[in-house]
């Protein structure tokens, strides 16, 4: 019995500590501390860099969107670095950290919208994925001026690509997994997408 908790112990831990570093709102506490103000009452009142870019500029986006790739990225290099023949274990302590960001804890449940943390942890798992995705956003950006086009063509390219690449199930599952929470998170955006395209 020991033995079998010993062994299933780590997918509580990590996925619990994945979750709480995710749900670090690092949006919100740049903007209050820097800025003095609250961003989500600011422009479309979300916490990640397009909506900080928007409000407090270039530099403060950058920042945001580095921190909040780094808080996906870190967590799941550092989990497959030490345990390497665990690929679960980094699959599901990365979807943990994604629904941290997009499902804060400290922010009663809400949040980002999940691209740059989920790409932070894309790089760990799929590195080629996280490329085409990347290359796929900022085309898509810059053609549409349009953020939320760029993210959801990312996630789409990133998702391809697995599909192709047929990668291990842990990996595939990972990709799967966010690419879900990220478009589900993009739910509005896409409505507003396809309200805008009707009336042209």
């Amino acid at each position: 019995m020991n033995t079998t908790m010993g062994t299933f112990l780590p997918y509580f831990i990590f996925p619990l500590v994945g979750y709480l570093l995710g749900s670090f709102p690092t949006g919100v506490v740049l903007s209050r501390q820097k800025y003095g103000i609250d961003v989500r009452e600011m422009g479309s009142g979300n916490i990640g860099a397009t909506n900080i870019t928007r409000v407090f500029g270039w530099y403060a986006g950058f920042v945001t969107l580095v921190l909040d790739f780094v808080k996906g990225f870190l967590p799941a290099f550092l989990v497959r670095r030490f345990f390497p023949d665990l690929p679960w274990l980094m699959a599901l302590t990365a979807i943990a950290i994604v629904l941290g960001h997009c499902f804060s804890l400290y922010l009663k449940f809400k949040g980002g919208k999940g691209v740059a943390t989920s790409l932070g942890c894309v790089v760990v798992a799929a590195p080629w994925a996280a490329v085409f995705g990347t290359l796929a956003y900022l085309i898509l950006l810059f053609t549409t001026r349009i953020s939320a086009v760029g993210s959801l063509g990312g996630i789409l390219a990133i998702s391809v690509y697995v599909m192709i690449a047929q990668p291990s199930p842990p990996t595939l599952f990972l990709i799967i997994a966010i690419s879900t929470i990220v478009v589900i998170r993009h739910e509005q955006n896409i409505r507003r997408l396809i309200d805008g395209w009707k009336k042209k």
